[in-house]
């Protein structure tokens, strides 16, 4: 590099800078797997990470979140935060500017920024990145839509631009079921200890703030009796308490696999196994898909004559009472309770995803 004095004491700098530019460094360890900004011109502010980890995922899998942290910050002007509590967080957030949000960790923790962002009524704007780490609470959810669960590669898709819109549920009580919610069997109940505050070894305690408290006495198995619950879909009944179930499954964007015994049910149009609407032919957009399995011990279910065989519907509204039922909402355990509505809402959140 050459510098050429100018009168009035400036001075014309020409030729190469000494050393590699911070880009040229990262574009040659090939961390991104992708063009990164063209030398010399800055990264946008867009391009700017806030990169949220669980404290839980250090401990849990500390060199996965290495991997992804080196991925990300070589890509990228990274923030990196660790939430020690609630307010931690919410600040983090609050504070982020046009930096794009990733989420180092597992289910807990997505749905703890999830609904701090719902709660400033951000979500809808703010597409999230998600680097998968199991911290205990699980990684279905990233499984579920389609996250590589390598840390490497979930980070290179974080700082992609491929970004996809879905429903989301929301229940009365400001709860959110990013991609499904459970009722009955297959529902774990909450594990001793796991409903204790963050100690700085995780966002459980977030996600319990936010579900209220998780009880550890109900078990996952149904009893002989079933579950007596009433569910009302769109209004109309399609269960009631007389006639008990095995399992109740709602879905966003065909997060529920219709059987070969699957019995339809229309609600308001709506036709249950392909989503379609029987008096326009639209796609069922902002409705979840709603399967109900009856309990093998009913003499019936519903209007269905078939012993135990699912009954599959769609509606926007989804309102389910009974006597201290526990449900998963992404397979996250909450109760028990007595009623919970969840209502679908269209393009609720945004994530990155693979291309």
């Amino acid at each position: 590099m050459r510098r050429t004095p100018l009168p009035g004491g400036a001075c014309l700098t020409t030729g190469a800078p000494d050393g590699p530019s911070p880009l040229t460094r990262c574009a040659a360890r090939g961390s991104c797997g992708e063009r990164l900004p063209e030398e010399g011109r800055p990264v946008s502010a867009e391009r700017s990470l806030l990169v949220i980890t669980d404290p839980a995922a250090r401990s849990a899998d500390g060199e996965s979140v290495r991997v992804a942290l080196d991925v990300l910050r070589a890509c990228a002007p990274s923030k990196i935060v660790i939430p020690t509590d609630p307010a931690d967080l919410q600040r983090a957030l609050a504070r982020r500017g046009r930096r794009r949000v990733v989420v180092i960790g597992g289910d807990a923790g997505v749905h703890a920024v999830a609904r701090l962002l719902d709660r400033a009524g951000e979500l809808g704007e703010t597409p999230l990145g998600i680097v998968p780490i199991d911290t205990g609470s699980g990684h279905g959810l990233a499984r579920a839509l389609g996250l590589p669960a390598e840390p490497a590669k979930a980070a290179r898709v974080a700082l992609g631009e491929n970004e996809r819109s879905f429903d989301l549920m929301s229940d009365d009580l400001g709860g959110l079921a990013l991609r499904s919610v459970r009722i009955g069997h297959g529902v774990r109940a909450g594990r001793a200890g796991a409903v204790a505050g963050m100690s700085g070894r995780g966002w459980r305690g977030l996600w319990d703030q936010a579900a209220r408290t998780v009880s550890s006495t109900v078990g996952a198995a149904v009893g002989p009796s079933g579950h007596r619950l009433r569910i009302e879909a769109d209004g109309r009944v399609v269960a009631d308490t007389d006639r008990p179930v095995l399992s109740v499954h709602l879905g966003c964007d065909g997060s529920t696999t219709p059987g070969p015994m699957m019995t339809e049910v229309t609600v308001n149009g709506y036709n249950g196994r392909n989503g379609t609407h029987g008096a326009n032919g639209s796609n069922g957009a902002g409705t979840a898909t709603v399967m109900i399995t009856g309990h093998p011990g009913a003499s019936r279910f519903g209007p269905h004559p078939a012993l135990g065989a699912p009954v599959q519907l769609r509606a926007h509204e989804i309102t389910v009472r009974g006597r201290d039922f526990t449900y998963a909402a992404d397979g996250m355990p909450t109760g028990p309770v007595h009623l919970r509505t969840w209502t679908v809402r269209p393009t609720g959140w945004r994530l990155f995803v693979p291309a």
